[in-house]
């Protein structure tokens, strides 16, 4: 029960806040008390940033948009074409003023509903401001204070999925080197490593959520500890599918070569296979920090440049990202290219 609490709160947070603000909204002495909830439904979002933008949104729409209404439907009359004018205006205005759109909605909404109303119930205008007000505060209270979004075990375990994915490409890589370089399977692990590549992308959006979702929660301190962290092994990770990448694009263009002979396919085949276990290793104490004790630095696999080739690995380094950064320009496409 307590995880499902914890884990759901959009499922029950949402009639929570909508039931109190019905209440305070009647106390408060609405006669349409249904606009606080109707609020409550709106705010509250996945993350707390993004259901406080909402209500700042809503409630400043809202309010310009009531008053605005409210200073000239006495003069315009309800027909179809004074909606469409005002509409129009606020419109105008709330773009003249660069305000999301968000707000444009926000406003056209209140303009059309007070124009509406306004002469059936004259407390309508009051109780639109006050109502979304009240709606808007009971949400967030609620979102805010009593079990926050956590995004952090989201992230974590996404991290650990791709850690994984990670260290199985580089094992199908180390099975490919091992069995010749076949041209059919480097295409494979290109579009694998493509994949792989979008995998990438969903766990840093995973991360930048979490970091959101604990902006504005008061009593997530050892959670920011717990993300930072995290987002040092992102990093990481990061930086292993990049190498990961250049390395598969080095062995194409060795076996491409003709002397990428036996040997040195075995030779790399353990590398590679080495670097997964690493990772294998890396990805336990991401998973479980407090369980695991990561491999010691003394104790850490070794793989270096053979020493007569030492004074030769920068410079080829350096030849190899040269030549990939004029394959990947030499052939641009620019429309409309003067020759």
């Amino acid at each position: 029960m307590m995880d499902f609490i914890r884990s759901k709160g959009v499922v029950w947070k949402t009639p929570l806040a909508a039931a109190l603000s019905w209440e305070l909204a009647e106390w408060a002495g609405s006669k349409h008390p249904y606009l606080a909830p109707l609020t409550v439904i709106l705010t509250i979002q996945l993350t707390v940033d993004k259901s406080i933008q909402f209500a700042w949104q809503r409630v400043m729409g809202t309010i310009a948009g009531v008053l605005f209404t409210a200073s000239i439907a006495p003069y315009v009359g309800l027909n179809g074409w004074s909606i469409g004018l005002l509409l129009l205006v606020g419109a105008l205005i709330v773009t003249w003023l660069r305000l999301d759109h968000a707000i444009m909605v926000q406003v056209a909404l209140s303009i059309l509903l007070v124009l509406f109303f306004q002469s059936k119930m004259p407390s309508y205008s009051l109780d639109r401001i006050r109502d979304t007000v009240i709606g808007a505060v009971v949400a967030l209270l609620i979102h805010m204070m009593i079990f926050p979004p956590d995004s952090v075990k989201k992230a974590q375990k996404k991290m650990i999925h791709f850690a994984d994915h990670l260290s199985n490409r580089f094992i199908n890589t180390a099975l490919w080197v091992q069995e010749g370089c076949s041209p059919s399977e480097a295409q494979t692990l290109q579009t694998q490593l493509q994949t792989l590549f979008q995998e990438l992308h969903q766990t840093t959006t995973e991360i930048d959520k979490a970091e959101q979702s604990l902006r504005y929660n008061l009593l997530g301190q050892k959670k920011r500890y717990i993300l930072k962290k995290l987002t040092r092994q992102m990093h990481q990770l990061r930086s292993g599918y990049a190498n990961l990448a250049d390395m598969i694009r080095v062995l194409v263009k060795w076996s491409e070569s003709g002397y990428f002979g036996n040997e040195d396919q075995r030779v790399w085949a353990d590398h590679l296979n080495t670097l997964a276990e690493l990772i294998e290793e890396w990805k336990m104490e991401l998973d479980d920090p407090a369980a695991y004790s990561f491999t010691s630095a003394a104790s850490s696999p070794q793989i270096k440049a053979p020493t007569h080739m030492v004074n030769y690995q920068y410079p080829i380094a350096l030849y190899m990202n040269a030549e990939q950064v004029i394959q990947d320009f030499q052939n641009a496409d620019f429309p409309n290219k003067i020759l």
